[in-house]
This record gives structure tokens, sequence and C-alpha cells, in this order.
């Protein structure tokens, strides 16, 4: 039985590798075209913008970034990896020379976002139309497409590469185009028919007024929605929080997404008040001016906590029905990552049932975060998790750690957190102390006295362990 299932083993590795012979496209010149990018450079390509500067990536960085279980999985030691050296922000696109399709299969191997803006093209050189279009899996593992080119047979094609995306998985991976004789067939393909790519521009009554948009609206029986403030009212908000006296306090992000030098940031706080009960706000107040990346907001405390990376602040109230600062804003801690993912940094912040103020961070930009000049080794490690910060003792510590992108949470009548996160399972029942499924990267120690007691098995000079 055994050797049976052995000799089943092979009769399909070989039957796979005999159908599945790659044939390299061909140039005018008659040399190989470089679509697999493995002469380290973009020859035979023509780059736009600025998403695709410095490619190709050699080897897998994605395994570096990401830790076990992250992979590219690209083929030989060149790729495309759009998130590899600008992150999801840049846009650009490449594009092939035009080369004559001699096969009828072709297979390349595709990965990132899933967006209609981060796609793979092939288009027709004599009329510019694409005739065929793929996008990402949301995932960095580079996955193989076949496409059919019976009807291009003899014809000119090329490949053109899209990343129009700004903002999470906006990016775009490619590696390996190849014809074949027979159609290859891959375990792991992506099918494009199956494919949920969201399309471009095609929001459901975009662009209406904020009056019109309240309209559309449609909630459970028994409910209503009103607009309580809108544009050109409130601009680029990004967190708010709701004071004693049910005034609305709106952090509006101008700034995001890169933080701007010392003194230029541009971002706000203001505040909405509705006096006569109408439901919409009659007063508007601009609380603070020239922040910096601001991410979070909370009251309490006779003040306002602005998380602002590196910062995590408190600007103290001034008493009166005027909301004005009773001072300049106090650095409560530093060491926030704002030179990564800054749609990941310090957000969402809430008060627990046990009176500290809880906050998410998420999994690609990792802190080490502390009270003002306190060393690295007094400082803790945060990415991916929930955070938590006493007002009065000034103590702050990681309430749970994992997931990925956390970008909410509440408490229930118990006083259990749920949190809801992206791209991998989306809602976690966190605990505390608890260590959860990661989106990549490692699983660190959760407070000061592990990373002290980790040290001391650690020699000082080479950083490896003693036993």
């Amino acid at each position: 039985m055994k050797t049976n299932f052995f000799s089943a083993l092979v009769l399909i590795s070989a039957s796979h590798f005999l159908t599945a012979a790659p044939i390299a496209p061909l140039g005018k010149n008659g040399h190989a075209l470089n679509l697999d990018f493995e002469d380290g450079s973009l020859n035979d390509w023509k780059v736009e913008g600025n998403a695709f500067e410095g490619q190709p990536i050699k080897d897998d960085t994605v395994a570096k970034r990401n830790g076990p279980g992250g992979t590219s999985s690209h083929q030989g030691q060149y790729w495309i990896g759009g998130y590899e050296i600008g992150g999801d922000d840049l846009q650009g696109s490449l594009t092939s020379v035009p080369f004559k399709v001699t096969q009828r299969w072709a297979s390349f191997l595709i990965a990132g976002g899933n967006w209609e803006k981060t796609r793979v093209e092939l288009v027709d050189f004599e009329t510019g139309k694409a005739f065929f279009k793929v996008s990402g899996e949301q995932s960095e593992n580079l996955r193989p497409v076949v496409v059919d080119l019976e009807k291009q047979l003899g014809q000119e094609i090329f490949i053109r590469i899209v990343d129009e995306q700004q903002g999470g998985w906006g990016h775009i991976n490619f590696d390996d185009f190849k014809f074949f004789a027979e159609r290859p067939k891959f375990p792991n393909e992506i099918d494009p028919k199956k494919q949920a790519v969201p399309e471009a521009d095609t929001v459901l009554y975009e662009g209406l007024s904020p009056d019109d948009a309240v309209a559309k609206m449609t909630v459970p029986p028994g409910f209503k929605a009103t607009l309580f403030a809108g544009e050109p009212d409130v601009k680029q908000p990004i967190a708010f929080a709701i004071d004693h006296r049910g005034r609305l306090w709106v952090a509006e992000a101008y700034t995001y997404p890169k933080r701007a030098p010392e003194g230029e940031g541009k971002d706000r706080i203001i505040v909405f008040e509705d006096t006569d009960g109408d439901g919409k706000f009659n007063k508007r107040t601009v609380f603070m001016e020239g922040l910096n990346l601001v991410s979070g907001i909370e009251l309490g405390f006779g003040g306002v906590y602005v998380g602002a990376a590196p910062y995590l602040m408190f600007i103290p109230i001034a008493d009166g029905d005027e909301p004005k600062p009773a001072g300049k804003p106090e650095i409560l801690l530093d060491g926030w990552d704002f030179a990564r993912d800054t749609h990941e940094t310090l957000n969402s912040f809430k008060w627990g049932p046990d009176g500290w103020l809880y906050g998410c961070h998420g999994v690609f930009c990792p802190s080490l975060v502390g009270k003002p000049g306190a060393t690295e080794s007094e400082r803790q490690w945060m990415d991916a998790g929930i955070w938590r910060y006493h007002p009065t003792k000034k103590v702050f510590e990681v309430f749970a750690e994992g997931t990925s992108n956390p970008w909410g949470f509440d408490f229930d009548e118990h006083g259990q957190l749920f949190e809801e996160a992206c791209v991998i399972p989306h809602l976690f029942h966190m605990i505390q102390g608890g260590r959860y499924q990661r989106q990549g990267g490692e699983h660190f120690a959760i407070n000061v006295d592990e990373v002290a007691r980790n040290e001391k098995f650690r020699d000082k000079a080479s950083r490896k362990p003693i036993f």
C-alpha cells in the first residue's frame, strides 16, 4: 500500500511537469524578453509614475518582514513587489514591449490588492484595448493565472501592470510571464471568473451632497438617520468623541498619510454642539489647530487625549461654554511609529469599564512606546493588538496581542472586549494577556517585565540566548 501511494505521487508530479513546459516570449530581435525579471532589471519594460521605482525585488522580502507564514512565492531570484519599496500609497504602471503570441496558453504570477485599480492587463497592441484583466487576492503570496490566447495567436500583445490604488492593499505583485503549448495545470491557480473584484468608481450614490446621502440611507425599522454635520462644516474626519454635555469633538486629518515636518501639521479638532435639540449642530468651535497626523481622540479627566504618532498627548480643556485649551499639549507617551503604514498606528480610543483608556494598533508599524526620555529597555514593543493607558497612574501596557489592523472594538455588558480587524478573520474576543492569530510578524513580550526577564538569558554582546 505504501509503495502504490509513493508511485502515485511520482506520477502526479511527473505529469504536471510534462504538460507544463514554459516557453519564453521573444522580442523582435529574437531574444527572450525579460518578463520574469531574471536579469535583475526592468529591461523590456516602460515605467510610469513611482509605484515601481527601484524594482525588481530580489529574494523573498515578504518572509523577512512578515515572519513565519509569510512568503512571496516568486519564481527565480527577481520579481515585482509593489509594496516592498514604497508601500501602498505610490501609483504608476509597468508596460512591457509588444511581442507576438506564438502559443495558445500563457501563465503568470500575481498577488497584491483585489482592487480594480491594482491589476494586470493583457492588451492588444493594434487596438490598445485590454482583452484580459485580473487582480490579486489580498495576499502577498504570488499565485498563477492561466490565460487562453487562442484568439490572439499570431498577433502582438503587451502586458500592463497597473497600480492606481492608495491605502490598504494598494499595491500589486507580478512575476514570470510564460507561454505554453498545452494548458498548464497549477493546484493553486487563480480563476479570474470567480474573482469578486471591486470595480473602480462604481459606488452606489457616489457624489451626493451630505443631505442627499442621508436621504438615501436605509436603516432598521424604528430608526431614523439625520444629518448632524457635513461638508463644508466638517472635512476629513478621522475620529470623534462625545463629551458629558453631548458635544461632538471631531479630529480632522489633513496631514495624513504622511507626518509633516515638526511645526507644519495641518490637523485640527473642532467641536459641534446642538443647543436646540433638533439633531443638527448650530454651534461650531475650532478647539485647536496645527496638530500633526492625528489618528485618535477621546475625552476625560478634564482634557482631550489625542493620538498623533509618535505621540499620545493630553490637552487640558478650560472650563466654560466655549471649548478651548487650558494649556499646551502634554506628551504622555512617545515612540509610536509613523514611518511605515500610518493608517495602522494608534487609533479607536475608548474608555474601558476598568477606567483605562484603550486603543488599537496595527501590524506593520512596530512601535517602541514609553514615557518621553525613556530608554529602549524601559519601552514596550507594540504592533498588532489592543493597548491601554491608565490616566492617573500613567502606566502603559499591552492588553492583548495579535490580529492584523484592528480598527474598532467595544465592550459588552459583561466587560468583555470584542475587536474587529482586517484581512484575516475579522472578529476577535480579546482576553487580557491573550495572544491571537497574526497577519504577519511574530508574537512579542507584552510587558516590560517580560522583556527584562528575557534579557537575563541573553548575552549582551552577541544578543544570543544563554543556556
